[in-house]
């Protein structure tokens, strides 16, 4: 814990700190949650192996954070009026922390996902211009791309897991059509836009006391994309009530109810700003994003486990699995 309290120092804080602890659970970073006598903050190590170019990441927050935009949470600067700070323990950032606030981590209701849908909607709808941003991991979001990543792991079976993998390999093959749809709806002129390009439902903020959406949170991965990214992962992780791990695959469901409100809610924040083309493509982001993550987690399966944390060795295999089983229950989205 020394080091955390030393890297404090280094951010423009208030109060004297009483207490810092492990905060969440994510799959990246490492975040530890700071109290001090005048304010409550949390304090991220960025995962530089992931997140390398860390200029790029300083200029990218910078340019979040210059409105001062209310849909996002407050960053905290340094000493030297940056938004990181970089020592030998790694690269560090500062966000206020919101007492009454709370990230959900499954949606229970269609009024807390309308909710969710208007979030990443109005942060959309700040439309900033996509060319003063860069893609802090290149292709993060490209389809091509995984699947050459996907296809690299079969050939290479590094951890020795491909016969394992099999049925899986077969059912992510039946959906390689995905590719080209989304090359077909790029030629039909689908645009750029500012995206969060991580709309998980727990990178959002909810009021405890009213249930309303009060921030985005977990900014590293915003950048150029399109809608149905930000749209499609949100569709990804709202409509089956089960977490990504879930043992038991008879439990995944797609809630019809949970997307109308979904769709309701972005849609009522941003609509007026999108193209007529990326409004029709918002479902087929479900699909694409579903598909996206099924091979992220099965090439990580069969690399041994290098990019996600597992708890144990089956687990990116579960995740896997059930977001093709996922995608299969999107076929619905097809007629």
């Amino acid at each position: 814990m020394d080091r955390p309290l030393a890297v404090l120092e280094q951010f423009q804080i208030k109060g004297a700190i009483e207490s810092v602890a492990l905060f969440g659970s994510g799959h990246i970073n490492d975040t530890y949650k700071v109290e001090t006598t005048s304010a409550r903050y949390l304090l991220q190590r960025i995962n530089t192996s992931i997140f390398r170019d860390t200029g790029l990441f300083e200029s990218n927050l910078g340019a979040l954070m210059a409105g001062k935009p209310e849909v996002l949470v407050a960053h905290i600067p340094t000493l030297e009026e940056q938004w990181l700070f970089t020592d030998d323990s790694g690269t560090w950032k500062m966000q206020v922390f919101d007492e009454d606030t709370y990230a959900p981590q499954l949606a229970d209701h269609p009024d807390q996902v309308r909710e969710v849908g208007k979030g990443f909607g109005k942060f959309m709808a700040l439309n900033l211009p996509v060319d003063a941003f860069g893609e802090i991991i290149p292709d993060f979001h490209s389809i091509d791309w995984r699947l050459k990543q996907l296809d690299e792991a079969i050939a290479n079976n590094v951890a020795g897991r491909k016969a394992e993998a099999q049925p899986l390999i077969d059912q992510a093959d039946d959906y390689r059509w995905i590719a080209e749809r989304m090359e077909y709806l790029k030629g039909q002129g689908l645009p750029l836009r500012l995206c969060h390009n991580d709309t998980k439902i727990d990178n959002i903020l909810l009021s405890r006391s009213s249930g309303h959406f009060k921030y985005v949170i977990d900014l590293d991965t915003v950048g150029p994309g399109y809608a149905l990214y930000d749209f499609g992962d949100m569709m990804r992780t709202l409509l089956s009530p089960t977490k990504e791990a879930e043992p038991d695959v008879s439990k995944i469901e797609l809630r019809q109810h949970y997307y109308q409100s979904l769709r309701e809610g972005f849609l009522g924040e941003c609509e007026g700003m999108l193209h007529k083309v990326e409004i029709e493509s918002l479902s087929f982001g479900g699909q694409y994003m579903t598909y996206l993550m099924a091979i992220r987690f099965l090439a990580d399966f069969l690399n041994g486990d290098m990019y996600y944390k597992v708890s144990h060795k089956q687990e990116n295999f579960i995740r896997a699995r059930n977001q093709l089983r996922l995608l299969k229950l999107m076929d619905i989205f097809n007629s």
